[in-house]
């Protein structure tokens, strides 16, 4: 070696780079768009709690949650709860012809029956479903393929509800959008006593110029073409809105200030719109781009969320939302930003989110409520993964929130194979390298594996 200075000046410089980037807070730098991870992982000493959460970006309400003991061990937060059937502590999921089956809680146990019900009158009339969660179904991942499956079963069109801006537009697929111009504001982030906080979670403000632009996608199915267009919103001030496509002439609609909810609504088959508006601080909170009859299914991703910022929701502003659009059935997929390594009470979790529950039922008295159980997920343990032996314990209290608030539950760990899941499915390259996150593969596998138990279950 004719320089070893050099040689040892090289290899202190890269592992001092590669120690420097693992030790960088990037979820907080970067509001949770970037994950932290450990580039010497597997030299350098392994502590559980360095993958104790999928992410940083958690709510700050849960943080405070996890600082105050729960005042007994049970999840109730009703005075009910004591009458309905306690679930065995030995308890799994009910199976079917090899299918995970949807358990009802509801106290009559007719829940499955109306969800069977409603579903089937998407031939009559549009069938609203909101599919509430966090980055498990950003991208439209999973849910897409669940709109797909039931639209082709009951009818519709459309991906329903999208967010006038998106900060990564080209990871959704199933509809392609680009926006300028606003800025976002979301739930956890709000004040508690902000008018537009809706179950939505989110909603957008034009600046000078604002624009956004959806096309369809051939896939999946039945998202290439729409047959309604819905902007809803509130106006500071009067000006316009225009609406256009390639296929549609552009109309224009003056709008008047407001602090009510209004709508702006094109009737017009079409595969491409473009919303502007020259009113500078309009807040849209949402576009809906669907058919006249059949299943619309909203995505609503809230990345990094736990849920439980959904316990305050302004019922004004829903009343008013629901003028337009009001949900028959609410999915809750949430848990992702919750497990831990080291946490194996979710006592005050599941509290939370029953109070969660019980605010949803009361501002939509006729939804249907399923929550979905988390997914697995792996952890790195030496240079092995193998599933976060604290999911149960979640599982456990997710099933309890759905028995005491009289809901739906679908054991999503236990459809996706049970222990050792995310590990086989990382194998079939269906979740990302994070062994947490599925990719648009596991989604469809996933949305097939529901579909099935849901034809099962309603039998």
């Amino acid at each position: 070696m004719r320089n070893p200075l050099r040689l040892f000046i090289i290899i202190f410089s890269a592992l001092a780079f590669l120690t420097i980037l693992s030790i960088c807070p990037w979820s907080d730098w970067t509001d949770g768009r970037l994950k932290d991870f450990n580039l010497l992982g597997d030299v350098m000493p392994h502590t559980p709690a360095a993958d104790s959460s999928a992410s940083n970006n958690i709510d700050p309400e849960l943080a405070s949650l996890d600082t105050v003991a729960p005042a007994d061990t049970s999840v109730s937060t009703t005075l009910h709860a004591d009458t309905l059937p306690p679930i065995p502590f030995d308890f799994s999921a009910p199976t079917k012809d090899g299918s995970v089956l949807i358990e009802d809680y509801s106290s009559d146990h007719s829940g499955l029956s109306r969800l069977a019900a409603t579903l089937v009158q998407g031939s009559l009339r549009k069938v609203r479903i909101a599919m509430v969660g966090d980055s498990y179904i950003e991208g439209d991942i999973l849910a897409q393929d669940i709109r797909a499956g039931l639209q082709e079963r009951f009818g519709g069109c459309g991906v329903g509800y999208v967010g006038a801006f998106s900060m990564f537009p080209g990871f959704r697929g199933s509809v392609n959008q680009s926006c300028s111009g606003w800025e976002e504001a979301e739930i956890r982030k709000m004040k508690a006593d902000d008018p537009l906080r809706t179950i939505l979670g989110h909603y957008h403000t034009a600046g000078d110029g604002a624009m956004t632009r959806f096309k369809g996608s051939a896939k999946p199915a039945h998202a290439q073409t729409w047959s309604s267009t819905t902007v809803l919103f509130t106006a500071s001030s009067p000006g316009t809105i225009t609406l256009s496509g390639s296929d549609t002439p552009a109309q224009t609609f003056h709008v008047e200030a407001s602090p009510d909810l209004q709508a702006v609504h094109l009737e017009a088959a079409t595969a491409d719109i473009s919303i502007r508006t020259d009113i500078t601080g309009l807040t849209v909170l949402g576009v809906w781009l669907e058919g006249d009859s059949g299943i619309v299914l909203d995505d609503i991703s809230l990345r990094g969320n736990s849920g439980i910022s959904h316990r305050h929701l302004d019922e004004n502003t829903t009343e008013q939302m629901k003028h337009w659009v009001d949900y028959d059935v609410i999915m809750l997929e949430f848990g992702l930003n919750v497990a831990s390594t080291e946490q194996t009470d979710y006592i005050a979790y599941g509290r939370a989110m029953a109070e969660v529950v019980n605010n949803i039922k009361r501002l939509y008295p006729d939804a249907a409520i399923l929550i979905f159980g988390v997914g697995d997920r792996a952890i790195k343990q030496g240079t092995n993964y193998l599933s976060m032996p604290t999911l149960p314990a979640l599982i456990k209290v997710q099933r309890e929130v759905a028995r005491i608030t009289g809901s739906l539950f679908y054991d999503t760990r236990a459809a996706m194979g049970g222990d050792g899941a995310a590990v086989d499915w990382h194998s079939r390259k269906l979740v990302n390298a994070d062994y947490v996150h599925l990719n648009h593969r596991g989604g469809k596998e996933l949305a097939d594996i529901f579909l099935k138990s849901l034809d099962i279950s309603l039998q």
